[in-house]
């Protein structure tokens, strides 16, 4: 079985511009990556557009599912379209408001840099919409305020969609939530398996079927045949497992790895080396 975690983590990100192909989708690709380093179980990524009837339905459906966190990225700017909040406290009934903390930041820096408009700072203040209960969860790095709000033991969180505000807010705020109940860690990474083709498929499936508690999946690869099957190849193969502790996983993955490399060697030899991964 692969890693099943003790958190289960829902994204739903918010944007006509993410629908049109006009920007990528990078902070869901983050945040699957920063929640599996805790431990937690992304169980399903839905990207919906800016109307406030489907931002509706997205939570009403994920509040059915088991996760634990339901995280929204997007739609808490100033502008007419940035609906998130409202929409999420019009699914749960609650009244929006004014973080005034956040505000009074907002109101601060305009006047420091000269905008001093009536409709500009209303327009500012935008950002510091929460729901009322809400726990709201301040901006380190720009305007935008987020929140926490429970609904069904489930825990709700708003993210901006500016990549570097939402990074800065999630590691401030949600990763400490999810850490505090997450019961285990996964640890990710990536080998390059050089070996004769023919006999790398054979020696994969002989390490799913004898690690069944970790996720062994190789890169997509064109089909080789004839003379090229016994030549050799490079194949990525990617690894995820599941532990009690950093320490653990570590040891775990150390091990898999002297493994793996053992059986290579066995089967006419080969090498193993790591894959370095960037982050977008």
């Amino acid at each position: 079985m692969k890693p099943t975690g003790t958190v289960n983590v829902e994204i739903i990100a918010t944007g006509d511009e993410l629908l049109y192909g006009r920007i990528l989708d990078t902070n869901s690709h983050w945040l699957a990556q920063r929640v599996a380093e805790m431990g937690a179980k992304l169980r399903r990524v839905t990207v919906i557009g800016d109307e406030p009837e489907t931002i509706a339905e997205a939570l009403h459906d994920a509040l059915k599912r088991d996760a634990h966190f339901i995280i929204f990225s997007g739609g808490l700017g100033p502008s007419e379209d940035d609906l998130t909040v409202d929409s999420i406290g019009e699914a749960l009934g609650r009244r929006t408001v004014i973080d005034e903390e956040g505000a009074d930041k907002i109101r601060a820096v305009y006047r420091r840099r000269g905008i001093t408009d009536e409709a500009s700072h209303h327009r500012g203040v935008r950002m510091a919409r929460v729901l009322e209960g809400s726990t709201p969860m301040h901006n380190p790095v720009g305007f935008s305020v987020g929140m926490c709000v429970e609904e069904a033991g489930k825990k709700i969180c708003t993210l901006p969609g500016v990549p570097s505000e939402m990074r800065a807010m999630f590691d401030a705020h949600v990763a400490p939530m999810i850490e505090g109940t997450a019961t285990s860690v996964f640890l990710a990474c990536a080998y390059n398996v050089t070996m004769v083709w023919k006999e790398f498929f054979p020696l994969y499936r002989e390490m799913q079927r004898d690690y069944p508690d970790m996720y062994i999946k190789n890169a997509a690869t064109p089909p080789v045949e004839g003379e090229d099957r016994d030549k050799v190849h490079t194949i990525k193969v990617d690894l995820v497992l599941e532990a009690s502790t950093l320490e653990e996983a570590e040891a775990d993955m150390k091990a898999f790895i002297e493994d793996y490399m053992c059986r290579i060697e066995a089967a006419g030899g080969g090498r193993m080396a790591p894959v370095e991964t960037q982050q977008s």
